[in-house]
């Protein structure tokens, strides 16, 4: 686990997410596995599965990003409240 100091730098939180950012979930979406010559139960079933996880998985990841594009702007209204709250004690 990475150990680090909390900050409220805009500059910090867009670092944290910006692999994620990069990341397009709509490439996830109408993909699917098919097998164009197998009539074996088990192949028909892995085929099922795999195109579920692919479904979940999109989702998944939809979400990840949603939540993490939060962040810079946490971080934004997190910084102006320690700004002012420094002002204070000035």
């Amino acid at each position: 686990m990475v150990r680090g100091k909390l900050r409220s730098s805009t500059v910090e939180a867009q670092s944290a997410i910006s692999e994620l950012t990069g990341i397009n979930a709509a490439n996830f979406t109408n993909q699917s596995v098919t097998f164009s010559s197998s009539n074996s139960q088990s192949m028909l079933a892995g085929q099922t599965l795999a195109n579920q996880l692919m479904n979940q998985t999109s989702k998944v990841v939809s979400c990840v990003l949603l939540q993490a594009n939060k962040f810079p702007e946490l971080a934004r209204a997190i910084e102006q409240r320690d700004i002012a709250d420094s002002q204070r004690f000035r």
